[in-house]
């Protein structure tokens, strides 16, 4: 890859964009839009993190296997992954604002119907169709931001809230799903969603103005076909390697398939006149390292959760709650992090944050490093507080490099992009972590992950020192 060095050609432009508006009253339109986007995004990833603790309830309520349980949380996650690039693109042709729109009131009254479903067939078919909605929500939250503020720092800013809803989402889930289960039981889960979605589409309809649009003569089906079959195939791949183990037949199935899938995609693309991954949009350096730092970004962040959430109950013998509340620091400084400290230091550009941030999680890291018994834990608890602060600090520094290298007439397919790499890395982090605990001694076993991890953040900084220009534009 070489540094931005010049434009890239680009599709025409719809004429029936709408010109954005130059009144007084747009800055508190702008806003309501950022609200409207914000809670939309925070129902999607809240709804996701909440179910895992109501499931046992579920189980009691309306019977069902522990298969079937699992699958009620892959069901969402599969069509979700998959569909991120088709979004994208769908939003780019016809508007991101058109999609959000029709995505945000598909996935509320899916929710509804969640909680008033009399049975776990029922429940899981309409699960996976917030799955299918949720992807349509999560690639035009972005492309309408790009499009609400033109202003460089203005969206910078607007990323940073982005940012920092979706932290707060995800530690928030699994309290939240606790405290409406105990209180309310489950189907309170999906139906707090209902009034929220209710409030965002009015901001939306409201509020949020109309992205650009592209024309263009012709459309890959295929391509998208293989891209939606390739993607679906692997990130169940890792769903099943992650609970059955990277030999098991089903396992090795599966990601044999999706291997075949996408090299036949790579394969379409480089012959159709109008492929769902332009090439000119990977010319950009500054992108393509924004696109590879949202994978290590979700490998290293929510993989050491992860991890570390398994090792402290199994190994130290920690309940569910003291478990939370060790997490407690991580989740705080990583909030005041995106919150605070990004606001103040907003000005130093996002290269500036990236480098800083990951530099600080690496060494929080490698502070994990210590893991063991017991009574190491005040060096962990540090490493952990130090990784949630590096990671707030240049977390949302990813999603607006990524939007400020790429296209502006490919906003909707660059988010896309961009949540298809964090989804995967995630799942692969879930994965290969999970493996990592499993070896015959699990200390050794999490120390290796960890490393894993460390190298993902020293990697973030140096693909920004390389790639990503020192002021975001």
């Amino acid at each position: 890859m070489e540094p931005i060095n010049g434009t890239d050609a680009t599709p025409h432009a719809s004429s029936r964009t709408p010109p954005m508006p130059h009144s007084s009253s747009r800055p508190r339109s702008s806003r309501a839009a950022l609200i409207g986007i914000c809670l939309g995004f925070f129902m999607i990833l809240l709804d996701g993190s909440a179910l895992n603790i109501a499931l046992p309830s579920i189980r009691a309520d309306i019977d069902g296997s522990m298969a079937s349980l699992q699958w009620l949380v892959n069901i969402y996650t599969i069509p979700l992954a998959s569909l991120l690039l088709t979004a994208g693109v769908l939003s780019d042709r016809i508007g991101a604002r058109r999609v959000f729109i029709s995505s945000l009131a598909g996935f509320t009254v899916a929710s509804l119907v969640c909680a008033l479903s009399p049975n776990l067939q029922l429940l899981i078919l309409f699960r996976c169709i917030q799955g299918i909605f949720a992807a349509g929500v999560l690639p035009t939250t972005l492309a309408i931001i790009a499009r609400t503020y033109p202003d460089p720092v203005e969206r910078a800013k607007a990323i940073t809230v982005w940012g920092a809803t979706g932290g707060i989402a995800l530690v928030a889930g699994p309290i939240c799903g606790g405290l409406l289960t105990e209180a309310l039981g489950w189907r309170s889960i999906f139906l707090i969603n209902v009034p929220i979605g209710v409030l965002a589409l009015r901001l939306a309809f409201r509020h949020i103005i109309e992205t650009d649009r592209r024309d263009d003569d012709s459309f890959d089906w295929l391509g998208q076909f293989l891209a939606i079959g390739g993607l679906s195939l692997l990130v169940g791949g890792l769903i099943e390697a992650g609970e059955r183990g990277w030999t098991h037949a089903v396992t090795l199935t599966l990601l044999l398939a999706a291997v075949t899938t996408l090299v036949a995609f790579v394969g379409v693309e480089s012959r159709v006149a109008a492929p769902v991954l332009p090439p000119a949009m990977f010319q950009r350096a500054a992108f393509t390292a924004s696109i590879a730092n949202g994978f290590a970004f979700q490998f290293g962040a929510y993989g050491l959760q992860f991890m570390l959430a398994i090792f402290l109950q199994t190994q130290w013998g920690l309940d569910a709650l003291s478990t939370g509340l060790f997490f407690v620091p991580f989740a705080a400084l990583w909030t005041f992090a995106t919150l605070v400290l990004n606001r103040i230091w907003a000005g130093r550009g996002m290269r500036w944050l990236l480098i800083v941030g990951s530099v600080l999680a690496a060494g929080g890291g490698v502070l994990c490093l210590s893991i063991g018994d017991q009574s190491t834990w005040p060096l962990l608890l540090a490493g952990t507080s130090v990784v949630g602060l590096g990671c707030g600090l240049f977390g949302p520094s990813c999603n607006g490099a990524a939007m400020a290298a790429a296209d502006p007439h490919y906003a909707g397919l660059a988010s896309g992009v961009l949540n298809t790499s964090r989804q995967v890395g995630m799942a692969i982090g879930v994965a290969m972590l999970g493996l990592c605990l499993v070896l015959s001694d699990p200390v050794a076993g999490a120390r290796v992950g960890i490393l894993l991890i460390v190298v993902c953040f020293v990697t973030i900084a140096m693909l920004s020192w390389r790639y990503v220009p020192s002021r975001g534009r």
